[in-house]
């Protein structure tokens, strides 16, 4: 008798597939298998199910709520700064703008976009509240021009309620601010960032689900079956097929019990064993594999961040900080920024352009006894810290008292006598004081200061302009990076340049989305334009002097600053003459000058090189960049 060999064959598993389909007034989102139309509630499902998956999202949006929102109240007065923290205090009768936040920042990790129902006033000039909405329940119609939810799209007629798409130039009723972030060939719906790793999670699922049924019913179904009754016929070899497939084909029937009854052993069936005696190693493999996909499609760099510890490996609190900083940089503050830019756009309609900020996790630091802290703190920073207001004293008799000691302070002028250089002579008289607040490089702003030495504003501002000019649609973040500056001094520096009229911020629908929209004005074309090329010989030096507007020596100018002023070379502002060149010994210092003595000293010579100890004092002397050329010989 011919044997025939049935194969039962199980389906693979595929992601849901994400198409644009037409056919009703929404576009589907997933069109076919099992979340057809329901693309994002099968994320939702990995999101509950995986426990892997679930921390890693969970901690996503914990890095990227961090310390909530902030206001920028600079230039604004008491009433004005009231109206931005009430925005943020009632966005709506019953939450925070951090509350918002939190649910925002975990829409964006599980389907890379959030929404908002944004509600204007009876008047429709004015916002009158903010909510959160479920991004899940909501499709698109074809030019996304408007919304249609519906509590269950699994229906085939499911009952939908229109809303229309948000358009701050058309304001009316009730609106739906749709965030979405870009994805190549994908028009109407954002795909996750994870999007590789989701049959991994799925995988994840799976294998939880297996074990816990092998547990639960004790035996393993992967086995061979011969039947020795007969052979059936087709259609009977099918019937049975199915009712294997049901009972063993998935893992909630993992290990189910196998029973055959017969009235004879040549009547009965046989049953063998597939699976090996190598099980747990096999398994021990698979978990391994599907742990390190999930983490690369979650571009994790550190489990430990994420409150996952792999068995083997210890990792230290600098290893940690190393991590948390590679994360913030590289994916964090992106997503920040994402929504920073989509709620300033919501505060700009209420008369506030960028004004709201993301405050970030404290990233994580090495911990001192309470006091260790307070021996190198100053009694005003230690009242600070207590909530009192600070000690009031002259600030000239301050700066000493909280400077340097006679020993300390001889030892760093003998450095700068050593270091500093008589060998240029200035270009020009202007000068600029040394703020490197917000700024990561301070070779960069070096550079920037001597390319845009003559400029009408701010150097750094001017290179943000220039860019901005070739470019109008650089994303903020891309620029700060460009010119290694913070978020904050980039927003600073986009403040001014709108203030000057050198660009203007508009709110636009671009590609289906609202964007902001930066446009440098003839004004801004001609700053640029008009900017004197500075000669490659110039250079930027250092010279210690008193703050505008100051004597550099007064009664209480305490030694070290006499000594540096003496030592320093400078230029009468009255006359423009170089004064410097009265005495040969004048000098001047590069960037690596002062930062080496720094070193040595283990000073921040920056910081405290002009008498400045603590928060709440400093003395009338500075650092300032000159622009020099060597003398000539």
């Amino acid at each position: 008798m011919e044997n025939n060999i049935s194969i039962l064959n199980f389906a693979a598993q595929k992601v849901p597939d994400f198409k644009e389909e037409r056919g009703k007034d929404w576009v589907m989102f997933g069109t076919e298998g099992e979340y057809k139309n329901r693309y994002p509630e099968y994320l939702l499902d990995l999101y509950r199910r995986s426990a892997k998956h679930n921390a890693i999202i969970n901690a996503k949006k914990d890095y990227v709520v961090g310390k909530g929102w902030a206001v920028d109240n600079k230039a604004l007065n008491t009433e004005r700064t009231a109206e931005l923290e009430q925005f943020l205090k009632r966005p709506n009768a019953y939450e925070d703008m951090n509350a918002i936040l939190e649910k925002v920042a975990l829409d964006m990790e599980l389907y890379n976009g959030f929404a908002l129902e944004i509600v204007y006033n009876q008047l429709n000039d004015k916002i009158a509240a903010v909510y959160h909405a479920d991004f899940a329940r909501y499709r698109s119609n074809e030019d996304g021009s408007c919304y249609y939810y519906s509590e269950d799209w699994s229906k085939f007629r499911p009952e939908v309620e229109k809303i229309e798409a948000f358009d701050w130039k058309n304001p009316c009723g009730k609106q739906l601010l749709y965030v979405k972030v870009y994805h190549p060939d994908c028009k109407y719906y954002p795909l996750p960032t994870y999007l590789g790793s989701t049959a991994y999670i799925e995988l994840d699922v799976e294998i939880a689900n297996f074990h816990l049924n092998s547990i639960k019913n004790g035996f393993m179904g992967g086995t061979l079956i011969n039947f020795y009754n007969g052979e059936p016929t087709a259609e009977e070899q099918e019937a049975i097929e199915r009712q294997i497939k049901d009972k063993f084909t998935n893992t909630d029937n993992a290990n189910s019990i196998v029973l055959n009854f017969s009235d004879s052993k040549e009547r009965g069936a046989e049953i063998q064993q597939l699976n090996g005696n190598d099980f747990d190693k096999r398994f021990e493999i698979l978990n391994n594999t599907v742990q390190k996909e999930i983490y690369a499609g979650h571009q994790v760099v550190d489990p430990a961040l994420f409150g996952i510890k792999e068995d083997g490996i210890f990792t230290s609190r600098a290893q940690l900080v190393d991590s948390f900083e590679l994360f913030q940089n590289t994916y964090v503050n992106n997503r920040q920024q994402i929504i920073e830019r989509v709620f300033n756009q919501l505060a700009a309609l209420q008369g506030f352009e960028n004004r709201l900020y993301i405050q970030d996790t404290e990233p994580i630091s090495v911990q001192f006894s309470e006091t260790t802290v307070v021996s190198v703190m100053t009694q005003n920073e230690i009242r600070e810290k207590m909530g009192l207001a600070p000690l009031e004293e002259p600030t000239e008799v301050a700066a000493c008292k909280h400077g340097f000691n006679s020993d300390v302070e001889q030892s760093i002028l003998k450095h700068f006598r050593e270091t500093g250089s008589s060998d240029y002579e200035f270009v020009t008289k202007h000068r600029k004081g040394v703020d490197f607040t917000g700024v990561t490089n301070k070779q960069k702003r070096e550079d920037f200061l001597r390319k845009y030495w003559f400029a009408d504003i701010d150097p750094i501002d001017t290179a943000i302009l220039a860019i901005l000019e070739e470019e109008p649609s650089t994303p903020f973040l891309d620029i700060a990076q460009a010119l290694e500056i913070d978020t904050e001094r980039l927003m600073s520096g986009v403040q001014s340049l709108s203030s000057l009229g050198a660009i203007t911020i508009l709110i636009e629908n671009v590609e289906d989305a609202t964007q902001r929209v930066v446009e440098v004005t003839e004004k801004g074309k001609e700053l640029i334009k008009e900017i004197p090329p500075v000669e490659e010989e110039f250079v930027i030096r250092y010279v210690y002097a008193a703050r505008e507007g100051q004597e550099p020596i007064i009664p209480t100018t305490r030694d070290f600053c006499r000594d540096m002023i003496a030592m320093s070379a400078t230029v009468d502002e009255a006359t423009d003459r170089d004064v410097s060149q009265d005495r040969s010994d004048s000098l001047t210092w590069s960037l690596t000058d002062i930062e080496k003595i720094g070193v040595a000293e283990d000073r921040n010579v920056w910081q405290r090189g002009g008498g400045w100890w603590g928060k709440s004092f400093h003395c009338r002397h500075e650092w300032v960049q000159v622009l020099m050329k060597r003398k000539k010989k």
